[in-house]
């Protein structure tokens, strides 16, 4: 049901080692299934600039040969001979053997296997040594250290080495995201992610890990690890468990038992969790192609059985605590976009009272009252946030007006869309792109209402206690901003400070009140 790697898989590299040849070429590609199954494959990598990377540092190391055709004897060496990162057989006369060598090593450092080519190396230097061949043995001595270097470069997480992958998960919306991270003798080796787009709700979570896993490590014929880390265990984990352990004995799947285990599975999920939120930013950009903009526009008129295209859509939105520093905003969205230009501020004048619906009635009496007095171009679709009763607010007004403009209510709790003389709200799928325009309106109202909403307040905070002080005004107030920068550093100066912008008698009652509050 959830085929998700076995979909994706083409788009993931693979290191490619053409053992079907007299001498392996190294190469990345994609599509290994289209090669012949002699040569070995190492991957997936989501990552190839980072595979792109390692291979630079271990052809430093170990060199090979990477040329698109299989070896054949030339007249002249190519450039990597010329830096020594080929050995050139095409050209010199190294042995199949003494070059295949070399590809087994870069195999095992590929596989993670670190440890058991350093083994190899020290031996070939130790042997080397008891020989008194020292330039042979430090030949085998630098390389070494060479793979230290290159290993250094991974991330060390814990000291015991272990071998385990795991599993982190996340998903919002109609998007899902797992992410493997593969722990190789104690480093992070590799990351393998995983993202699809789900074309309806999500029910058990569950049920598409189990797809991921049994594809991932039947399907690729991945090397398994010690163990597989994951949050959760259900039945499937164990039969996939019990599978496994034809292929590899002692594998185990389990949830994390020490700090290690759980801090891995946090980034792991944090992963999993910013690669949902891209996705989500991508259907944000899409929202920019015209021709979807378009398509959602149509989508809209058929929906809410519209006279026209909504290409004018005017969102509000109410900002407020308790009723203080109450203020309303308009957005404007025309063909489907944010227009700037046409954004509206209002600084609501009726009593201070915490009734959004008395709010947003007087914010869309000013609005439309203006349009029509300017005689104005009216919008297609009024979007208000909140539920029946800022729906109502607004069709009372619009009647009030004489005005027959299509008007509809985002709730924000369920995300329910409220149409006029409906009793039942309206349960858009949260796939549904007219939702996801209806959320965007509303959210950018919101936005810009806050904007102006905390700049009132504060205003308010730094001016109100010298506001109601009799004798400053204005122009006296901004004065003594400008100088003193604060209300609290006011509190802080001497009356002979003070004395020096207004008279020394309300220079004592501001000084009075200000330190008596």
């Amino acid at each position: 049901r959830f085929n998700v790697i076995m979909r994706d898989s083409k788009s993931y590299p693979w290191v490619a080692i053409f053992y079907s040849e007299n001498f392996p070429r190294i190469r990345v590609l994609r599509n290994p299934e289209k090669f012949s199954q002699e040569n070995t494959f190492i991957g997936p990598f989501t990552d190839k600039k980072e595979i792109l990377r390692i291979l630079r540092d271990l052809r430093k190391i170990f060199p090979y040969c990477s040329c698109k055709k299989p070896v054949r004897k030339k007249k002249r060496p190519c450039l990597y001979f010329q830096l020594s990162l080929c050995p050139g057989p095409c050209f010199t006369n190294i042995t199949e053997n003494e070059y295949r060598e070399n590809i087994k090593k870069i195999e095992l450092f590929l596989k993670g296997e670190t440890q058991e080519l350093k083994k190899k190396i020290e031996g070939k230097m130790l042997s080397a040594s008891k020989n008194q061949d020292f330039e042979i043995a430090a030949f085998w001595r630098n390389k070494l250290e060479a793979i230290d270097h290159a290993t250094d470069k991974q991330h060390v997480l814990m000291d015991h080495k272990t071998n385990k992958d795991i599993i982190g998960f996340y998903n919002e919306d109609k998007y899902m995201a797992t992410v493997i991270i593969h722990i190789r003798e104690g480093r992070i080796f590799n990351k393998s992610s995983f993202t699809f787009n789900l074309k309806e709700k999500l029910i058990q979570k569950n049920e598409i890990l189990n797809s991921i896993l049994e594809q991932f490590y039947q399907d690729f014929k991945t090397k398994l690890p010690d163990l597989i880390i994951i949050q959760q265990l259900n039945k499937r984990f164990k039969l996939l468990e019990s599978f496994l352990r034809d292929i590899k004995e002692d594998f185990e799947i389990k949830t994390p038992s020490d700090e290690y285990e759980i801090s891995l599975l946090r980034i792991a999920n944090k992963n999993a969790e910013v690669m949902v939120n891209q996705e989500i930013q991508m259907e944000e950009i899409k929202m920019d192609d015209k021709d979807f903009r378009e398509k959602i526009l149509e989508e809209t008129k058929e929906l809410l059985n519209l006279p026209s295209l909504p290409r004018i859509i005017e969102g509000f939105d109410i900002s407020n605590i308790e009723g203080l520093y109450a203020t309303g905003s308009m957005v404007y969205f025309l063909n489907g976009k944010p227009y700037n230009k046409n954004y509206r501020h209002f600084n609501i004048r009726s009593k201070s009272t915490p009734d959004d619906v008395a709010m947003m009635k007087e914010v869309i009496r000013r609005r439309y009252s203006m349009l029509l007095e300017q005689n104005l171009q009216l919008p297609d679709l009024i979007l208000v946030d909140g539920g029946k009763g800022q729906l109502n607010a607004g069709v009372s007004v619009l009647n009030n007006l004489g005005l027959n403009i299509p008007i509809i209510g985002l709730a924000k709790k369920f995300e329910e869309v409220y149409l006029p003389n409906r009793k039942e709200s309206i349960d858009l799928p949260k796939n549904s792109p007219t939702l996801k325009l209806f959320q965007r309106i509303r959210n950018e109202a919101h936005r810009f209402s806050i904007k102006l909403h905390k700049k009132q307040r504060k205003k308010r905070i730094i001016t109100s206690v010298l506001d109601d002080i009799k004798g400053v005004g204005p122009a006296t107030r901004t004065k003594l901003l400008n100088k003193f920068g604060s209300v609290g550093n006011i509190k802080k100066v001497s009356i002979e400070d003070l004395s020096q912008i207004v008279n020394k008698k309300l220079a004592e009652v501001i000084l009075k009140v200000l330190n008596n509050q």
